[in-house]
């Protein structure tokens, strides 16, 4: 199939899904309620626009989306024109998270990028134009040959273009990938672990300075600005994916469906597409209430976590918790548990204690 005949029989297939897991999420005969929306997992800009818009007029019609919903795409700024963008708004998109990672050139063709700075700041021209008022950046730091100059000027191009919203992450160098075989040869210089933390302090600290407040570990946004899609996972909050290698959330049961487009596409039914399934336990529930909500800022709430589960926090986890709190990377702040600045830097020190 050419790659129009592919798209649209990808959608049509995604459409059918969302036609088939609606009862996952409702309530008696009542259409269930969305109140976020979030295209991306990949590059969805790359495919004609009109797919987007008989995507989202799928959902229309089958869920109740909400008025006020937060419907999200993520785009490559090298294939986010005005045309494209128009149609996206017009379809009900109200926000954009462009894949920026970096205003370097060395920068963006080490991870190989299709883009320039120039696309990215044009595409935010157009998506302004096109009547966008909630934009997302991403950016990437401690990629190798990258010094601290370098992302400091990422950060700077990237305030000056006033989005409401940054993602930043640490380039993470996976087992059994180029990158990592390039690094462990000796050929590639990976980031040191100074440079990454200093980078990352700077970046929280930057970002705040510039109106854009540190809400969760790799996040930060303007007031009002914060991911309410991405929030949802990190209070538990039930959701659906759909598509390839897409994973959900509903009833304490976590599945993704098949990675492999063939194998997705091929899928008869939207049984046969789960390619994995959990059944979280009571263990699995707190552990992740705990490390997920550590991801934000604002931390869990110890009552909360009593009404939720019918036990007392401090009976299951004084010790660590109290061990935690003396090496200055959790603290207690009336009925709130939060990571300090020090635990950010350490969070998965401090998330190994609740696992």
């Amino acid at each position: 199939m050419t790659d129009p005949d592919l798209h649209l029989a990808y959608i049509l297939k995604v459409i059918y899904e969302i036609k088939a897991k609606r009862a996952l999420l409702a309530e008696g005969s009542a259409a269930p309620v969305v109140d976020t929306i979030y295209i991306g997992g990949g590059t969805p800009s790359l495919i004609e626009a009109g797919f987007i818009t008989e995507l989202l007029d799928a959902v229309y019609s089958i869920y109740r989306v909400g008025e006020d919903a937060e419907i999200t795409i993520e785009a490559n700024p090298g294939t986010a024109e005005y045309d494209k963008l128009k149609t996206y708004h017009a379809a009900g998109v109200n926000r954009l998270s462009f894949g920026a990672q970096s205003f370097s050139a060395d920068t963006l063709a080490f991870l190989g990028r299709i883009h320039s700075a120039a696309d990215t700041k044009m595409s935010v021209e157009y998506a302004r134009a096109a009547g966008f008022g909630n934009i997302s950046l991403d950016l990437i730091f401690a990629v190798p040959g990258q010094d601290f100059y370098d992302w400091e000027n990422d950060l700077n191009h990237a305030v000056l273009l006033m989005p409401e919203h940054i993602s930043f992450y640490g380039l993470q160098i996976e087992e059994g990938t180029p990158l990592f075989d390039d690094v462990s040869r000796g050929d590639i210089e990976a980031a040191s672990e100074l440079l990454d933390r200093r980078m990352y302090r700077f970046a929280k600290e930057y970002l705040a300075d510039h109106g854009l407040f540190h809400y969760e570990i790799s996040n930060s946004a303007r007031p009002g600005f914060e991911s309410r899609h991405n929030l949802k996972y990190w209070s538990m909050e039930s959701y659906l994916g759909f598509g390839a290698g897409a994973h959900s959330y509903v009833g304490g049961r976590r599945f993704s469906n098949k990675a492999e487009l063939a194998s997705y596409m091929a899928a008869e039914d939207d049984r046969d597409m789960t390619d994995w399934t959990h059944e979280n336990t009571l263990s699995d529930n707190i552990s992740e209430y705990i490390f997920l909500g550590l991801r934000r800022t604002e931390g869990i709430e110890l009552s909360r976590f009593g009404e939720e589960f019918g036990r007392d926090f401090w009976e299951l986890y004084g010790e660590e918790t109290e061990k935690l709190i003396g090496r200055g990377l959790l603290e207690k702040s009336g009925d709130r548990l939060r990571l300090t600045s020090l635990g950010f830097d350490l969070a998965n020190t401090v998330f190994s204690e609740y696992v």
